[in-house]
């Protein structure tokens, strides 16, 4: 049941988090425009389901990138004076990889329980059919990593963003 063939994880990632943002796709796409314009890469990228007319968008930057971006959400107030952004610093990113993890019921829960277990705390999480990727804060990343590789039977890979 363990279909993970590659755990990699990524250090000095920031999250940031804008709740209060208007329910409609112009307001996510102003964001996204404006980190692209100024030259952030985004990763990670998780939207709220509406609630009450609002939505929240969360995403990951580099920690290098963190001064552009607090440049971006001054600009991006004055477009949308209720979103309320909290950020912050200091994460890494797990990500788990393997192609058949789309046919494979539990992979995600085991990872989840392996966590929860070595006392990692999830920030924030984005799937797709074969990769689950997790941001999780970086003074927890060496417990993460050896239960693990101790679990998976696999040493995590680090990668650059």
């Amino acid at each position: 049941m363990s279909n993970i063939s590659k755990i990699t994880y990524t250090n000095d990632m920031t999250l940031i988090s804008l709740a209060a943002l208007p329910c409609d796709s112009k307001a996510v796409a102003d964001v996204l425009t404006a980190c692209a314009d100024k030259g952030i890469n985004v990763d990670m990228i998780s939207q709220t389901a509406p609630k009450g007319g609002r939505l929240s968008l969360s995403f990951s930057i580099s920690d290098d990138s963190l001064a552009d971006a607090l440049t971006v959400l001054g600009t991006l107030r004055a477009q949308h004076p209720d979103m309320a952004p909290e950020i912050l610093p200091g994460n890494c990113k797990l990500a788990f990889y393997d192609e058949n993890m789309v046919a494979t019921p539990g992979v995600a829960a085991k990872v989840f329980s392996l966590l929860s277990q070595a006392g990692v705390e999830v920030m924030l999480v984005t799937t797709s059919d074969c990769d689950i990727s997790m941001l999780v804060p970086a003074h927890m990343l060496s417990d993460a990593r050896n239960v693990l590789a101790e679990a998976f039977g696999l040493t995590p890979v680090e990668v650059a963003f």
